[in-house]
């Protein structure tokens, strides 16, 4: 009996020693295929990853070339628009504008003499601001330090590598870019800021009914005013031009119908005229208006100003006035150069935000916008967005 428990054990460590190597082999080959399944799962997180980081290029690029396209619609538009009107034409709604025109110069007048007001870089006041109206000022000594103020086009760092912005020693300030295109977009909001997640709708014929589009105090009736020097500009003169606009928000592809506003422009040659957005990217013009000499080299100031008024022919139905008025000399002497009434004639594409296909622009919006483009090297100062008693009620 005792022979035989040992012959079992003997067998039984015999077959031990058989199998420990197998399954040493077997742990060594589960050790290495762990460690490979560990550097393939790594492998595959940073593939995972630089697929995003890809992608997400592929998709700011997408945007930079989404934004040229528009950019590039809106230049062609106004090209092919300005070849036809490149001398000064009559006014197209001329009625209109004969009605005002008399009242409007009396009135103005009037303004000056018994509101004889100038703001706080002591610029005139061509118009007095509303009672508790929204004001708003460049800070002269630090710009960037302003939450109203985003000088990049809604970056909120207010930084932005392709521009750089210095002081001169006058205390103007200095914007240069290291990009040709030089697409400046100096935005301004209220004291309630940009918020467009409060924008309720961009119904165009319920904004005219409210009023606004994201704030009570959005900017409507304004006077916009800045002055600029142009020190270098990649454009021809009759081309290029400095553009304040105002009654909507921000200007974009993903949301057409923000994209809204009237805005009025001088060109780097000292030509003017007014521009309607109906919704971004769809344009009409007024026509070109004979203005200054040359902007090259010396401070002028531009001033935009927008308001609401009556129609003559039906008090209950409200008209949009323009107006650009220039100090070509930089010595406080504004004269106006044009005006254009919006009395419902204008445009033809509003039914894509669910307004008249001529919808007039009367409500406000969030942001007032300073913008040109392609001049890379640019002086301002004194720039400011003031809320307005209009001359007609």
């Amino acid at each position: 009996m005792v022979f035989k428990n040992i012959t079992f054990i003997l067998i039984l460590i015999s077959i031990s020693l058989l199998i420990i190597p197998f399954i040493d082999f077997y742990d060594n080959q589960f050790a290495l295929a762990k460690s490979d399944d560990d550097d393939n799962d790594k492998e595959e997180d940073d593939e995972e990853e630089e697929n995003k980081k890809n992608k997400k290029k592929s998709k700011d690029k997408d945007k930079d070339k989404q934004d040229e396209k528009e950019d590039q619609q809106q230049g062609d538009k106004e090209k092919d628009y300005d070849k036809k009107t490149k001398k000064s034409k009559k006014n197209k709604n001329k009625k209109e504008f004969d009605k005002y025109n008399e009242e409007s110069y009396d009135r103005t007048l009037t303004y000056n003499r018994e509101n004889d007001a100038f703001d706080i870089f002591g610029i005139k006041e061509i118009y007095p601001t509303s009672l508790d109206g929204e004001e708003w000022f460049l800070d002269m000594e630090d710009p960037v330090a302003d939450a109203q103020f985003s000088p990049f086009n809604m970056n909120t760092e207010n930084t932005d590598p392709n521009f750089k912005l210095t002081q001169n020693e006058d205390g103007s300030w200095k914007l240069k870019s290291k990009n040709s295109e030089a697409k400046v977009r100096m935005d301004v909001f209220t004291t309630d800021g940009y918020h467009p997640e409060s924008i309720e709708t961009f119904d165009h014929r319920e904004l005219a009914k409210k009023g606004f589009m994201q704030s009570e105090n959005d900017w409507k009736n304004v006077e916009i005013t800045g002055y600029i020097k142009l020190n270098h500009r990649t454009i021809p003169l009759d081309e290029g031009k400095f553009t304040w606009y105002n009654r909507g928000g921000h200007h974009t592809a993903s949301n057409p119908c923000e994209g809204v506003g009237y805005k009025g422009s001088i060109y780097f040659s000292g030509d003017l005229k007014f521009s309607k957005e109906q919704w971004h990217v769809s344009y009409f013009f007024t026509d070109i208006e004979k203005g200054i000499d040359s902007l090259e080299d010396r401070w002028i100031g531009y001033k935009f100003i927008s308001y609401n008024i009556p129609d003559p022919d039906d008090s209950s139905d409200t008209l949009v006035k323009i107006e650009s008025w220039v100090d070509m000399n930089n010595d406080g002497n504004w004269i106006k150069m044009d005006e254009y009434i919006d009395d419902g004639k204008w445009g033809k594409s509003g039914k894509r935000c669910d307004g008249e296909k001529d919808q007039i622009i009367t409500w406000g919006g969030p942001i007032a916008t300073f913008r040109w483009d392609r001049a890379d090297d640019v002086d301002f100062k004194d720039l400011s967005v003031r809320e307005i008693e209009p001359p007609y009620v």
